[in-house]
């Protein structure tokens, strides 16, 4: 089988691992689209992916020189979103087409190439937001295209679900794959601070994400604030690690020094996936304080499974999709809200026997629901069956 996958501007390690387990070995070509947001991920990217990869360009990349020069002065001083240039001529030969969310470009030319060549296309979806997205006529244009043509939905999560329902997907195209991660590579273990630059004896909170207003790193600084503050705390170094990067920077360091926590904060940056298993081994509490927007709420959180795999505490917000992943492995509290983010953490920064026990229903939770062949295995199928060869060892 040949299996196009279009992940826009969003291959990373951490999504695509499974598609390097998927049954039968099947030929799989990535098409890429090179901006801010990839080369982010290209920072984190491990080499162990080793997928085939074909290049594709947005209109201010390629194509007549002075359309891609009014089309980079409109996306700077109008708003304008970049689109991509047409590659469904480039998808004539697969078995398969695998897409992401109902709105992109990527999700129109996949259903072009189906038009054309007949191609099967299923969509894989994170949005969780029902009617999301549709800022413009072009947008809503695509998206009802792939609700009436796509063959099948992938989700990850319940929430994602019921949005395609809401949207009009028949439940008979919907396919709940759960994401996977490398149990063996994420497990508890001890940590090495040093090379993290973070103090032997400090209690260490890990947050791990881009530093947008949405991560809710904002939130976790306002409630570190209130630890290193709190009574309780007299006699403790609490520190906290920040593993991202991203246009917030200023944003984030500015807050820190308005409160004054600067010797309480550890700034790693980008890390290499590689590098990570060693993070949340090096954290005594993992934090995801996701926000809940009108236009976003967290769709999974990567970061969750992997702190859990880990046999790491992890204490998130009730944003989107945390609950339906933690399932009572984790210790939850109001999204946007810092004081109940702090009272979270406070019973988990004074108990060890807290910790632990939180730490083994996170592992647990993983091994039993999040193993990364389990998730090859049920992608496997999806595919299988838009080729006609459903459960087939090929």
């Amino acid at each position: 089988m040949k299996l196009a996958l279009l992940k826009g501007n969003r291959f990373n390690p951490w999504h695509l691992q499974g598609f390097t387990r998927l049954r039968g070995n099947p030929e799989v070509t990535a098409f890429r689209a090179e901006s801010q947001i990839q080369q982010h991920f290209n920072g984190r990217d491990d080499g162990s992916l080793q997928l085939h990869e074909e290049r594709i360009f947005f209109d201010t990349q390629a194509g007549n020189p002075l359309s891609r020069i009014g089309n980079v002065f409109r996306e700077r001083y109008r708003g304008r979103n970049p689109e991509i240039l047409p590659f469904h001529e480039r998808l004539k030969d697969f078995d398969v087409i695998q897409t992401w969310e109902l709105f992109t470009d990527w999700t129109l030319e996949a259903l072009e190439a189906k038009a054309r060549y007949g191609t099967p296309v299923s969509v894989m979806v994170w949005d969780n937001v029902p009617f999301n997205m549709e800022t413009n006529r072009r947008r809503i244009a695509i998206k009802r295209r792939a609700v009436a043509e796509a063959d099948r939905f992938i989700v990850y999560t319940e929430r994602s679900r019921r949005t395609l329902l809401l949207e009009g997907v028949p439940e008979s195209r919907i396919a709940h794959v759960d994401p996977g991660v490398d149990t063996a590579r994420f497990e508890p273990g001890p940590g090495d601070r040093a090379t993290l630059g973070l103090d032997p004896e400090a209690f260490t909170i890990a947050f791990v994400g881009w530093l947008v207003p949405r991560k809710g790193i904002d939130y976790l600084l306002l409630a570190l604030r209130e630890l290193v503050n709190d009574p309780a705390f007299a006699n403790t170094k609490i520190q906290l690690l920040i593993v991202g990067s991203g246009a917030g920077m200023d944003r984030v360091e500015g807050l820190v020094n308005r409160l004054g926590v600067g010797d309480h904060c550890v700034f790693a940056g980008s890390m290499p996936y590689s590098e990570m298993p060693n993070v949340y081994r090096s954290a005594d509490v993992f934090a995801l304080p996701s926000v809940a927007s009108e236009q976003w709420q967290e769709q999974f959180g990567m970061s969750l499974i992997e702190a859990m795999a880990c046999g790491k505490p992890v204490v998130a917000s009730r944003s989107g999709a945390i609950d339906e992943v933690a399932n009572g492995s984790a210790a939850l509290c109001q999204p946007n809200d810092f004081f109940t983010l702090f009272e979270a953490l406070k019973p988990l920064v004074l108990s060890r026997e807290r910790r632990d026990d939180l730490g083994a229903r996170g592992r647990k939770r993983v091994l039993d629901k999040f193993g990364l062949e389990r998730h090859a295995l049920q992608l496997s199928d999806v595919y299988g069956s838009l080729n006609g060869s459903e459960h087939a060892e090929e």
